[in-house]
Formats: C-alpha cells, sequence, structure tokens
C-alpha cells in the first residue's frame, strides 16, 4: 500500500506538471509573434467568414455582403451599409506592435455618418482606449490610427488615396516607435510616434467603425492581422502570396521552446 501511495503521489506531480507545461506553453505561442487573423473571403459559411489563423476569430456578417471576384479568388463586398464583427478575444489585444493589411477595391462612399472615411478594421466601438484601426479611404488619404498614441500621431501620417475601383494593397505597421504605411508594397508615409497601446474588450468590426458609420462601399480581400511589425519584405511576400504566412513558421516554434526551457 505504501508503494502505491508513492506511486499515485508521483502520476499526480506528473499530471500536473504536464498541466502546467501545457499552460505554459499556450501563453507563449500566444505572445508570441503571430498571424492573428486571416480573412481570405474566399467562401463564406452562412453569414460567417472563417478566420483561417490558429485563433479562430471568425467574422460574422451584417448586412449585405456578397462574394465577389477578389484579387486572389474571391472578395466580400460590402454595400455600404454592412459589416462583419469578431469577438474579442485575447489575440487581438495588439500592445507591443502590429501588422494590418488587406486587399481593397472602393467605390465612393455610400453617403451616411461619417461618410468621409471607409473603415477596413478598428477595433473597438468607437473612438476610446484600445481602439486601432487601418481606414481604407480617410478624408481623401489612407490611414493607420491608433487611440492611445499621443494626439499629434493621430492625423499626420495620412497616405495616398486609393478610392479608385481598382485593387490595391494596404498595409500599415506600429513597432512601438514608428507608424508605417504601404500602398502596393512601397512606403507611403512613416511618422516617428512612441507610445504604449492599451486592450478593450470590444470586438473588432471589419468594413465599418463599430457597425454604425463609416462603412466600406467596395470589396476586401485578404485581411490579415500580425502581433508584430512586418518588414518590407515580408509584407511584400504576403501581397504576392497570401498564404505564405498561414503555417506556423520553425523560428517561431524555436523560440516558444527557448523561452520554456528558460523556466
Amino acid at each position: 500500500m505504501k508503494y502505491l501511495a508513492l506511486n499515485d503521489k508521483i502520476l499526480t506531480n506528473i499530471v500536473i506538471c504536464v498541466i502546467l507545461l501545457t499552460i505554459t506553453f499556450t501563453t507563449k505561442v500566444c505572445f508570441a509573434n503571430d498571424l492573428v487573423l486571416h480573412l481570405s473571403f474566399d467562401e463564406l459559411k452562412g453569414d460567417v467568414a472563417e478566420d483561417l489563423s490558429e485563433f479562430g476569430n471568425d467574422a460574422t456578417l451584417k448586412g449585405k455582403t456578397k462574394l465577389v471576384d477578389g484579387k486572389y479568388g474571391k472578395a466580400l463586398d460590402f454595400d455600404g451599409a454592412s459589416y462583419g464583427e469578431i469577438a474579442d478575444h485575447n489575440s487581438l489585444d495588439i500592445v507591443d506592435g502590429i501588422t494590418v493589411q488587406f486587399w481593397a477595391n472602393l467605390r465612393p462612399s455610400a453617403g451616411g455618418p461619417g461618410s468621409d472615411v471607409q473603415t477596413g478594421l478598428e477595433k473597438g466601438t468607437g473612438w476610446k482606449a484600445g481602439l486601432y484601426t487601418l481606414a481604407a479611404w480617410y478624408r481623401g488619404g489612407s490611414l493607420l490610427q491608433f487611440f492611445d498614441l499621443p494626439a499629434d500621431c493621430r492625423d499626420l501620417n495620412i497616405g495616398g488615396n486609393i478610392q479608385d475601383e481598382t485593387w490595391h494593397f494596404l498595409a500599415g505597421t506600429w513597432d512601438g516607435t514608428t507608424i508605417k504605411l504601404y500602398i502596393d508594397g512601397k512606403l507611403d508615409k512613416e511618422l516617428e510616434c512612441k507610445g504604449k497601446l492599451i486592450p478593450n474588450d470590444d470586438p473588432l468590426f471589419i468594413g465599418a467603425r463599430g457597425g454604425n458609420q463609416r462603412f466600406v462601399n467596395g470589396a476586401l480581400d485578404e485581411l490579415k492581422i500580425y502581433n508584430y511589425p512586418l518588414t518590407e519584405d515580408e509584407l511584400i511576400r504576403d501581397m504576392d502570396n497570401p498564404n505564405a504566412s498561414d503555417v506556423l513558421p520553425q523560428d517561431k516554434l524555436t523560440t516558444t521552446w527557448a523561452l520554456l526551457k528558460s523556466k
């Protein structure tokens, strides 16, 4: 009986260690350099656009959206009053660095509230802490913007106008010190902007602000978020091959295991 009790204790300790290792590994993977959202829009399941990243951040579509021919496969067309909504998830709470990117084919705004802006993607229900947004069209240009960064950063990095009913690749990055905006793989605007981002618990919206204004009138394709800033070469790789980053990279696994071993 003494040996049985000892074996049970050893087995219990092993199980606890495995659980702790699993939790630690999962946490480290979530905070490693990750692709946290990829909506290809190649197909829909009812009113849901599935996320191809490992985090399952699927978008529920509201209003009259439809699949159309995209830059790669199919794209999702918004009618100027429709949008997608993604439930809040820790993977979308960006604090250290970010890349937001998509292909856009924009028509003139359809009118209504905030019609001087067409929001491609935005985290939050309005202008509040934790908001980050990539506006496909922003008062004659395009813009990556963050509520939490200093006020003089907010409207000073407006890039080129892509509202011309042709496909353009728009991407924005922030590395903790600098906002960069790219159009069709080329750096278009750059602005030094140091600060700290504070997560919010709001949904992430596709094609609108908060589901009630700043609607996209046009099509979006291959929409992605990374929780770190891509280099220009990496952005070009994604622009030319949107599926290039969907497989977990070996260097990320190596980094994760190194972090675990250091504990």
